[in-house]
């Protein structure tokens, strides 16, 4: 498989505690909304979770550089997170080519997307781009959050709303979580939706779940598996 050598620009902090990796690269990347890359970053004294990881691409491909968004703990943290965190300018990361499928194939369906905390990112490619392009979409977005105050990209996400009408966010704080009812609330309010769902994997399975019960069949459904988060 083909694979690149990016650079490391710079990190730019959101809310609470995560936060943005910005890299470049000496040859284009392509890259459709939605889709990820499987990152190799060598380091001393690697701990159990080792040097690979896989992150959805944050930032959307008119902006030109990669973006890696991740909830960083200075005490917690992996070590592939501490080094990301001591990545100086010009250091470079290996990156393979963009791969997935949890894109956005048709603006003439409507959409639910059912998100948990940081499994936003892939969202905030696609809305990015389509906004960049003039575009909207008819969607309900199910925001569960832990904190009303830490939010990642409410500023923008909202932003996008005010400028496309059909698309609505409601959030889901701490304990009010999102569950079947607030799943058929949003699917009544649309055409044969499809529905989307990114967060931490335990919290994504549940849902895949909750769909088979519900009837939600693979043909309405898609699911981006973010490992390493607690539900």
């Amino acid at each position: 498989m083909f694979k690149y050598a990016i650079d490391f620009k710079g990190s730019i902090p959101a809310e609470g505690d995560v936060m943005s990796f910005v890299f470049t690269s000496p040859e284009p990347i392509a890259w459709t909304p939605g889709q990820f890359i499987h990152y190799t970053l060598p380091h001393k004294d690697a701990d159990q979770r080792g040097e690979e990881r896989w992150f959805t691409i944050s930032s959307a491909p008119f902006e030109g550089d990669i973006w890696i968004t991740t909830r960083i703990n200075s005490e917690y943290s992996s070590s592939f997170k501490q080094k990301l965190m001591a990545m100086q300018a010009g250091d470079p990361i290996e990156a393979d080519m963009p791969e997935g499928d949890f894109t956005i194939d048709d603006l003439d369906r409507d959409y639910v997307f059912v998100v948990g905390g940081i499994g936003i990112t892939p969202f905030l490619s696609i809305l990015k781009h389509l906004d960049h392009e003039g575009k909207g979409l008819r969607a309900e977005l199910l925001y569960a959050n832990r904190n009303a105050d830490s939010i990642p990209f409410k500023d923008d996400l909202e932003a996008f709303g005010r400028r496309h009408p059909g698309f609505n966010i409601t959030y889901f704080i701490g304990d009010n979580i999102i569950d079947e009812a607030a799943l058929k609330a949003a699917g009544e309010k649309l055409n044969d939706p499809i529905y989307f769902v990114s967060g931490p994997e335990p919290m994504v399975e549940a849902f895949e779940a909750k769909f088979k019960e519900m009837g939600i069949d693979e043909a309405h459904s898609k699911f981006d598996y973010f490992p390493g988060y607690d539900a």
